[in-house]
């Protein structure tokens, strides 16, 4: 792997510990690992699918939004806390917030799906719709946070105590399957690739940590010139894609100092017919409903650009992370009921 200029994470082993602990003190336990034989044969190895979608909220977000509201001092706490998010990660920061009993507001682009504001709102959240750009987003939630009084801005990966919960993932992972050779992750800002691959890079640093992303993202290109951002204009839109939870097109840069570090090179695309056929095999095969953005992983194992990679490292034990999954019933039929 070549090496890349180094940059400052500001994140450690010792905080995704810290991350650890706190998720255990509000009752979390680690995510189950789900088999299939099917999947392993198809895909040439033996593959362990993490199952976030089955977190609390229904996303692995909960594990960093919990540590950042936990990190909170009393003071900051008790004037609430903002957030934008196009849906988990709003619904994960409302239920910790309500767990350490203090407001929260999330907001989220006018496109976001239905079930999603649904879920937010059942957690407690107050929910103010934006346009669906990265400024309006931002804009929108410090003007929130304001109105506030001053409320914590929790942002959804560009966040060092997020990255660490999210990192927790990348604990239990190396704690319970020794044997892993790679792990495949799901990227859109980067928080959790960016806490998985800080936390296995301590703990079991020949695990290759390998991002997945919807066409069109490039990530692989970022890495391989060392740049976040390739096209400043482009970076405030988002990718044309089915999983609406990893529409942002570029990592933030607290994520990009650990990933521009820490990821393999190799980065896996996928399409939207590709996602679609993989949340069919979840239903079937695994009898899990994963949203468009938990099946990505699954769709990049059973990919032509996967074996290729295999078969180049020879790699034997693969875990892939199953990210959320909060889907209305319409939209899971449409998407399961069409494709090839």
């Amino acid at each position: 792997r070549s090496p890349r200029p180094r940059a400052d994470c500001n994140m450690t082993i010792s905080s995704v510990r810290v991350a650890a602990e706190r998720l255990r003190a509000v009752g979390a336990r680690p995510t189950p690992v789900l088999r299939s034989d099917w999947v392993d044969a198809t895909a040439g190895c033996a593959c362990y699918l993490k199952a976030e979608h089955l977190q609390r909220t229904g996303s692995f977000k909960y594990r960093g939004a919990t540590n950042a509201v936990a990190g909170l001092d009393a003071a900051s706490a008790a004037l609430g806390v903002v957030c934008h998010s196009s849906g988990n990660h709003g619904a994960a920061l409302a239920a910790a917030a309500a767990e350490r009993g203090v407001p929260c507001c999330v907001v989220v682009p006018r496109t976001t799906p239905g079930a999603k504001i649904d879920n937010m709102r059942r957690y407690g959240a107050r929910v103010v719709l934006c346009e669906p750009t990265q400024s309006a987003r931002s804009e929108t939630a410090a003007a929130e946070a304001a109105a506030m009084g001053g409320a914590a801005f929790v942002h959804p990966y560009d966040d060092a105590a997020v990255l660490a919960g999210q990192g927790t993932i990348g604990l239990e992972l190396a704690e319970e399957l020794p044997q892993l050779d790679a792990v495949l992750v799901p990227v859109s800002g980067g928080g959790m690739v960016g806490g998985i691959a800080v936390a296995l890079h301590a703990l079991r640093p020949g695990v290759r940590v390998i991002a997945v992303e919807p066409k069109g993202k490039g990530l692989g290109r970022c890495l391989a010139l060392s740049q976040r951002v390739l096209d400043p204009e482009a970076a405030n839109g988002a990718l044309d894609t089915i999983a609406d939870a990893i529409r942002t097109k570029c990592l933030g840069p607290t994520p990009w100092a650990a990933a521009s570090q820490l990821l393999d090179p190799a980065v896996l695309s996928v399409d939207d017919d590709q996602i679609r056929a993989a949340m069919r095999i979840a239903l079937l095969e695994l009898k899990q409903v994963v949203e468009p953005a938990g099946a990505l992983t699954l769709a990049a194992l059973l990919s032509p650009a996967f074996k290729q990679l295999r078969e180049e490292h020879q790699l034997r034990h693969v875990a892939a992370i199953v990210c959320g999954g909060n889907i209305d019933l319409e939209t899971l039929f449409l998407h399961v009921r069409t494709g090839p």
